[in-house]
């Protein structure tokens, strides 16, 4: 159901965007021309959203052990950056257009731009619910709550800003349309391009910046070191942890894998299973939902928490 959704605003926003394309060539409107070719960019943007939905419902095989998981931010991270290429672009162009208005006939800017504003409006709203209707479940804690709405998908996020953004811009082009149809002010579209470019670049560099992270395979939890000590140490026969790995592959898991050192190595395996299950049960309290955890002897004890790969901690 949602990438049916997905597909028909791509196929609705396409004819959008020849509609623009042709409507500017014939006022020779650089507004609607430049607003077509960011629209352009969106809906690719969207079928890359398309994509990432696909390859993110196959399942794991024995080559993808991991599926597609890194899909999503990786079609987030995609998308917000060329809308900032794309908003930096714009402004570049709004600027010059300031020192170098053109005569526009500004009736074809106000009728396109109004369907416009619809079509990219309606998308949004849409992409937007698509994003956050998985967040409507059951919660059964306020932690378990707060780290839910952490998990709006970043991929459709990403869209949803795109598709905003079209909006706002489109907002601009009829705003500008009506004020150079009564006032003859040809610079006003420039002006309210720049403001709403920054308006986007403000308001997607924290996606662009999770999406990022999460590639990188940063740890973005809101857990803190001390804390993560009380959890994992709470038994006392344990010695340490080490060989810690955090991560948030995409907005619906967060992993983590580390070894833990116990200080009797005749403990039978379900005492061992004991301590590993309170753990486990502690860390998918606080929002881990993929949690790996390997029970070393003694020996192995290497008074460190992270990773060590020849001589270099990880």
């Amino acid at each position: 159901m949602k990438e049916r959704k997905i597909f028909w605003i791509i196929i609705f926003n396409s004819l959008i965007v020849i509609s623009e394309i042709f409507f500017g060539i014939i006022s020779n409107s650089f507004a609607l021309i430049a607003d077509a070719l960011h629209n352009t960019g969106d809906v690719l943007a969207i079928a890359i959203t398309y994509m990432a939905l696909k390859l993110g419902a196959k399942k794991t095989t024995f080559k993808y052990t991991f599926g597609f998981i890194k899909a999503e931010m990786m079609a987030a991270f995609t998308n917000t950056l060329f809308l900032f290429v794309t908003m930096i672009y714009m402004i570049y162009e709004a600027v010059n257009r300031v020192y170098n208005p053109e005569v526009i006939e500004p009736i074809y800017m106000i009728v396109v731009g109004i369907i416009a504003v619809i079509a990219n409006g309606v998308s949004a709203y849409i992409l937007h619910s698509l994003g956050v209707e998985h967040s409507h479940g059951h919660e059964h804690s306020h932690d378990e709550t707060h780290n839910h709405h952490h998990h709006g998908d970043a991929n459709i996020q990403s869209a949803y800003l795109h598709m905003l953004s079209d909006a706002l811009i489109s907002v601009g082009v009829v705003v500008a349309g009506i004020f150079i149809y009564y006032f003859k002010i040809y610079y006003i579209d420039s002006i309210l391009t720049i403001i709403f470019s920054i308006y986007i670049l403000k308001h997607s560099y924290p996606l662009l910046k999770k999406s990022f992270l999460s590639l990188m395979d940063v740890n973005t939890t809101d857990i803190s070191q001390e804390k993560l000590d009380e959890i994992i140490n709470s038994d006392e026969a344990i010695l340490e942890y080490n060989d810690l790995h955090i991560s948030r592959p995409n907005s619906k898991f967060n992993f983590i894998s580390f070894h833990i050192v116990l200080n009797d190595d005749k403990l039978n395996l379900l005492n061992v299973e004991k301590i590993t299950d309170n753990i486990k049960y502690k860390l998918e309290h606080i929002g881990f939902n993929h949690i790996l955890i390997q029970v070393d002897s003694s020996k192995h004890i290497k008074n460190q928490i992270h990773c060590n790969y020849n001589g270099v901690a990880i």
